[in-house]
């Protein structure tokens, strides 16, 4: 994969925005009724609850009326915190709706946000995941990353590997990458000076990036040729899974899917300061 960090116009930034969303909808269409039933690595949620979720989220970022309904709440030992209750809501009210008439309304969505977002005027912002206001550019890379993050979730839970060499991939690769200094600094809490080499490979991608921990404290990127204190090599899957937290850093899948060398501290604190995701 050749990831899309050269930086995208808006408009091809919405063309994949939307064949993310499209491509949900187009995977979740060919799956069998007993796929639509099998968890994901979301907690609590279904390959049926992932699609309600998307489907959920882009109505909320579309300014349509949240769901009126209150899950039992006892029943759903998943939930923690104000942003997972809120969640729960557009997914529990569509429990027990068929997979066509989910995959229905997630095309009829898909259309209304497009046609939406196509009439702002240049320079437009919008309502951000933060709940500030943000460019359409970041918008659209955040939103691309967690639509695609949900396409694995489903093609994890169903065995059906895809979706690494498109669009939204490079554009969600691009996102882990841009975050990799704040990884490295704030979440790994590497002392000033010390430098990640972390290498990503296949498929059809290799690409190495070297970050450092400056003066200040902030995280950067560290010039080619500088010796790294820790080497971390992994698979795209790997980096993928431990970005948005789909997978424990103990878990045995990753067993031979990642290598690391050199400070061991570090390398402890790298695979669970690797998530970005809520």
């Amino acid at each position: 994969m050749a990831p899309l960090t050269d930086g995208p116009t808006v408009a091809e930034l919405l063309d994949i925005w939307q064949e993310a969303l499209t491509t949900v909808a187009d995977l979740a269409e060919s799956l069998t009724p007993e796929e639509w039933t099998l968890q994901t690595p979301c907690p609590g949620w279904t390959v049926s609850d992932v699609v309600a979720h998307v489907i959920d989220i882009e109505q909320l970022f579309g300014g349509e009326d949240r769901p009126d309904h209150e899950p039992d709440w006892a029943t759903l030992t998943h939930v923690s915190g104000d942003f997972s209750r809120m969640t729960e809501v557009g997914v529990d009210v569509r429990r027990g709706r068929t997979p066509e008439a989910l995959v229905g309304e997630l095309r009829d969505t898909i259309a209304r946000r497009r046609a939406q977002l196509d009439a702002l005027p240049e320079g437009a912002e919008v309502l951000g995941v933060s709940g500030r206001p943000t460019t359409l550019d970041r918008f659209l890379r955040t939103r691309t990353f967690d639509t695609w993050v949900h396409e694995q979730d489903i093609r994890w839970a169903t065995n059906h590997d895809g979706g690494w060499n498109t669009a939204p991939a490079g554009i969600s690769f691009s996102q882990m990458m841009r975050a990799l200094p704040v990884v490295w600094s704030a979440n790994v809490e590497a002392p000033v000076g010390a430098v990640l080499q972390l290498t990503v490979i296949g498929p059809d991608m290799h690409h190495v990036s070297l970050v450092t921990v400056g003066e200040d404290g902030r995280g950067v990127a560290a010039p080619e040729g500088t010796r790294p204190n820790l080497e971390a090599d992994m698979t795209w899957a790997a980096y993928m899974r431990l970005s948005a937290g789909r997978v424990a850093v103990d878990d045995p899948w990753l067993s031979d899917k990642l290598e690391m060398m050199g400070d061991a501290e570090l390398g402890k604190r790298l695979l669970p300061g690797l998530a970005i995701t809520p």
